[in-house]
């Protein structure tokens, strides 16, 4: 078996004869030391600091180890996520298709409520619409009746003046005729007169009484005639 370190050859006095060549005596022996001391404290710090193939056999061991173990610790925690998910997933899914299942029972309400909706404002509107032609009806009765009452007062306004009318001639008429009827008669005409002569020289001749002058004057009985005439 082979020793865990093994000194490396120094030959101090092969060094010593070689520094002679270049350094002298003393300046060669103290070179030599110094060299010797750092050398053992280098090979010291070697031996406390190195690691042997043993120890590194034990830390590839151990690395190994600690590499199985958190493959396994992965691959469990690996597995354990991959369940986490799965259930997650899972109550994902449930949660989805009972939110389906709501959101298809909400959109049936909401359109059974705007069907609703709609069948009132219909409805309203047909109410709207039948009050409106109702009043528009009304209105064009009241409008019938009051054109027919005024064309009845226009009638009647009409008959009552041609009655008025018909009423005043008729009255006029009547007081015409009485006053007529009413009025006093006029003395008969007096007989006629002999016609007179009428000398030719003075160029007055005989004429009848009716082919009088105009300036002549009249006699009262033939102005009254003349006045009723």
């Amino acid at each position: 078996m082979m020793p865990a370190y093994t000194a490396p050859p120094f030959h101090t006095h092969a060094f010593y004869r070689e520094l002679q060549k270049t350094f002298p005596h003393t300046t060669a022996r103290h070179l030599m030391r110094a060299t010797r001391a750092l050398l053992v404290d280098r090979i010291g710090r070697v031996r406390r600091e190195a690691v042997t193939h043993k120890d590194l056999d034990n830390q590839a061991y151990l690395f190994r180890a600690a590499i199985s173990e958190l493959r396994a610790e992965i691959t469990m925690s690996t597995k354990n996520d991959s369940a986490a998910i799965r259930t997650t997933t899972a109550a994902l899914r449930r949660e989805v298709d009972r939110l389906d299942v709501k959101m298809k029972e909400d959109v049936g309400t909401l359109k059974h409520e705007i069907q609703m909706e709609l069948d009132t404002r219909k409805n309203e509107a047909r109410s709207q619409i039948k009050q409106q032609d109702i009043a528009i009806e009304s209105l064009l009765n009241k409008t019938v009746v009051d054109c027919s009452d005024l064309r009845t007062l226009v009638e009647e306004n009409k008959w009552e003046n041609m009655r008025r009318t018909v009423t005043t001639i008729a009255v006029l008429i009547i007081t015409t005729v009485l006053g007529m009827e009413l009025r006093p008669k006029p003395p008969p005409p007096p007989p006629p007169h002999a016609p007179s002569m009428v000398m030719p020289s003075a160029g007055i001749g005989l004429l009848p009484r009716g082919h009088m002058d105009i300036g002549q004057p009249r006699g009262e009985g033939e102005r009254e005639q003349d006045e009723w005439t």
